[in-house]
């Protein structure tokens, strides 16, 4: 309960941070997104595309993407998708160049094909 109520905290103060910085701003050049101590921070409603991409952006590399409304990141499942998909491929080849070992039923010695 402690830790929860830690980051609500944090992410009300940053939110509120990032707030205040953009009203110290002249209206014309208040843009409501940038960055707070090098959290992201967008308030701007966007279309459900740009949210959508967030979660899920198969052009993007990037696993953390800064979020599409609020403060924080949010995780490109496309990427990292494609990453644990590598890692499987990877792994999965590395078994398969491993040499069985052979037993020899004459003598007691094991050799590796």
């Amino acid at each position: 309960m402690r830790m929860r109520s830690f980051f609500l905290g944090v992410i009300a103060g940053v939110s509120a941070a990032a707030i205040g910085q953009e009203l110290q701003k002249p209206p014309v050049q208040r843009t409501w997104k940038g960055e707070i101590g090098g959290i992201p921070y967008n308030f701007r409603v966007n279309e459900w595309q740009e949210i959508a991409r967030e979660y899920w952006n198969p052009s993007s590399d990037a696993i953390l993407t800064p979020h599409a409304i609020g403060v924080g990141w949010g995780v490109n499942f496309a990427a990292l998708s494609r990453r644990a998909q590598d890692m499987l491929e990877t792994a999965q080849t590395q078994v398969g160049q491993r040499k069985a070992p052979v037993i020899d039923a004459t003598t007691t010695t094991t050799t590796h094909a």
